[in-house]
Order: C-alpha cells, then structure tokens, then sequence
C-alpha cells in the first residue's frame, strides 16, 4: 500500500521515474537535473486542480473563460474589455463571447465608456457578484485539499518559488497582456 500511495493512484511518480532515467541516459547532463520531473508534476497537477475547478464551474453553468471575467470584475471592479483581456491573459475575442453569455445570463451588464466612445465598460450584477464569490470559496477549498499535505511555511515557500519562475526572463516573455489561452 505505501508503495501504491508512493506512486499515485495511477503510477504517475513511477512514471516520472522512469521518464527521468530515460532522460538522463539520452540526454546526458541535460537529463541529469530535476527539470524534467519537476516539469511533468506542475503540468499533472496543474491539470488536476484545473478539471476539478471546472468541474465546478460547470454546476453553475459556467465556462472557465466567463468565469475568469467574472473573478476579473470581482476583483477589479468595473473594466472595459481590453481591460480584462490584458488583466487575464485572455484574448478579446474569449472576452467578449465571455461577457456576452454573462449579460444574457443576467451576471453581468454594459454600458458606454465614458472615456472611450467606441469601447464599453462591464460590470458584475448582484447575482454576478454573488454567484462569483460563491464559486471562488470553492476554488480556494479545493486549493487548500490540494495543498493540505504542505505546512503553511512550505506552502510560503511554494509560492515564493512560484513567483520566482513567474519573474523570471522566460516567464516575463509572456508579459502582460498577451494571451496564453482563452
């Protein structure tokens, strides 16, 4: 059984494992570090927290795309698109079919931009904002499950780490306002 927990429900780690051997004897010193495997697990977790969070937003009908407007709203306050595409990483395109569903579902609502003419601002209704909140109490349970086998300095430490990669010169290569996914 300590083995079976060792290696994860599926065999992941003993994957990682064996991927790490393999690299180490294809590509020699470039195989030799952590890299590979530390590579492999934030991806694998990463996807794990991402299916149950979405999980969850699919019970409130939500997408992930609609719903990372709403926590923008939530958040920043009332922003035009451009605004929100930038602050997500989204492109205009994911926000405004986001925001489109959000208004015809009554969590979110238009109007004019009083600085720009051309553009509009959006804003979280009551039920948006509620529903937004809701949603994020949950995300943040499932962090902590996540995270609960990590003392709170480790976790500190996680995410000073964390931060440190973001910063970094190939981190910073995707600088704000670029899209990564929609």
């Amino acid at each position: 059984m300590a083995d079976q927990q060792h290696s994860g429900r599926d065999g992941f780690l003993d994957f990682v494992a064996e991927a790490e051997e393999r690299a180490r004897t294809e590509f020699g010193p470039l195989g030799a570090g952590p890299a590979g495997a530390i590579g492999l697990l934030i991806r694998r977790v990463t996807k794990l927290m991402s299916v149950e969070a979405e999980h969850e937003l699919q019970l409130d009908g939500l997408t992930w795309a609609s719903f990372r407007v709403c926590f923008d709203l939530w958040v920043g306050g009332p922003q035009e698109p451009h605004r929100i595409a930038a602050r997500t990483s989204m492109s205009r395109a994911a926000v405004s079919g986001a925001y489109k569903s959000l208004v015809a579902s009554g969590y979110a609502t238009t109007a004019d931009s009083p600085t720009d003419q051309r553009s509009i601002v959006i804003s979280l209704t009551d039920s948006g904002a509620e529903l937004t909140a809701g949603i994020y109490r949950r995300h943040l349970e499932i962090t902590e499950g996540w995270l609960s086998p990590l003392s709170t300095p480790e976790q500190q430490i996680l995410l000073g780490l964390l931060g440190k990669v973001m910063t970094s010169p190939r981190g910073s290569a995707f600088g704000p306002g670029r899209a990564v996914n929609t």
